[in-house]
């Protein structure tokens, strides 16, 4: 079970973008503060995917233009 938290969102910048393998880019919507099930923190890249909800896309290329 995932224990993992969210401390706090803020909005992302405006030029924050994320791309899947095909170099695409898309907006990311906020930046997470996820606190880990094992104490530690971590900032995560959050966007919408095809109008869903907010899914975490910092395992995808990250561009801040």
């Amino acid at each position: 079970m995932n224990e993992d938290k969210i401390i706090q969102i803020i909005p992302a910048p405006a030029n924050m973008l994320y791309a899947f393998e095909d170099g695409k880019t898309y907006p990311v919507a906020c930046l997470a503060l996820v606190e880990l099930s094992n104490g530690d923190r971590e900032v995560h890249a959050m966007a919408t995917i095809n109008s869903g909800p907010s899914e975490d896309v910092g395992g995808l290329y990250l561009i801040h233009i």
